[in-house]
């Protein structure tokens, strides 16, 4: 069964979701997988990843009809936190774990859309609430294998403006790129007010539980690297979810939006039962 799977994969056309609020709001249909490394992978301009990211996750989606990609972050040993935009439709997810290649992991785990609990307020045209959760078989902690840490539960949250944070993922590596890197990558980002991101996608679009980064000599966030982690670089705590980005491109300088995670704490404890504090996070 793994080898057909594997073997489904192979043989994916490169392409790209299309959406009219930002490239990177739709999973990327995988490309081919047999592709060679390039001289400078990136994210976008960012750098390869080595083991530093144990948490990260390689989500496959099939809908019936393709393959996408996605990223994700292991919170629990069985749970994988992700954009809710990824997951919509799919029927099955293959969650891959512990290996920067992401069709070379430790674990590959396969669950259907019954093991997908999407944030039943997400909205699609603004992404306000875009976040989901997948439940997985229960893995083994490893060097390769552990969670990221989350912000504990709070009467309020910083708001990280200034803050430097790490997203990773295997998406577009550049606005030319026609498939998704075979190998993990990374890049620092800086995060900006919600007030200077409303400056190019409008008041309407972004809001308190939107976080956002600049994109800063063309390092950002692509197409594929949705549902990916924001890490803070200082505490190593997720504060985002990668969500998207302007419908120019990747490189285009303009910020890219996220889902604020200390704004689903509570949801994420209530539908996980992971214990971010002594007492039930409220959802702020």
């Amino acid at each position: 069964m793994n080898f057909l799977i594997a073997l489904s994969l192979l043989l994916c056309i490169a392409s790209a979701f299309e959406n009219r609020v930002s490239k990177n709001t739709q999973r990327e249909r995988l490309g081919s997988m047999v592709q060679k490394i390039a001289a400078s992978p990136r994210i976008t301009n960012g750098q390869t990843a080595g083991n530093q990211f144990p948490y990260q996750a390689g989500l496959s989606l099939f809908d019936g009809e393709n393959w996408g990609l996605c990223g994700g972050s292991l919170i629990k040993k069985d749970w994988v936190l992700t954009a809710a935009h990824c997951t919509l439709n799919a029927v099955s997810v293959i969650v891959s774990l512990g290996s920067i290649t992401r069709l070379d992991p430790i674990v590959r785990l396969e669950v259907d859309k019954c093991d997908i609990k999407v944030h039943p307020e997400f909205d699609g045209e603004t992404r306000i609430n875009d976040i989901a959760l997948i439940k997985i078989p229960a893995v083994k902690y490893s060097a390769a294998i552990k969670p990221v840490s989350l912000p504990k539960c709070a009467s309020s949250y910083p708001t990280y403006v200034d803050e430097t944070v790490v997203a990773s993922g295997w998406g577009l590596t550049s606005d030319r790129a026609t498939s998704s890197s075979p190998v993990l990558q990374f890049a620092n980002l800086k995060v900006i007010s919600n007030e200077l991101c409303a400056e190019e996608y409008g008041l309407s679009k972004i809001n308190i539980r939107h976080l956002c980064t600049s994109t800063v000599n063309r390092i950002g966030t692509c197409v594929g690297d949705s549902g990916g982690p924001l890490v803070l670089t200082s505490s190593m705590l997720q504060i985002g979810i990668i969500s998207f980005h302007s419908q120019n491109g990747c490189e285009d300088g303009y910020p890219a939006g996220h889902t604020r995670v200390t704004s689903y704490l509570g949801w994420i404890q209530e539908n996980t039962g992971l214990r971010l504090n002594k007492k039930k996070c409220l959802c702020l």
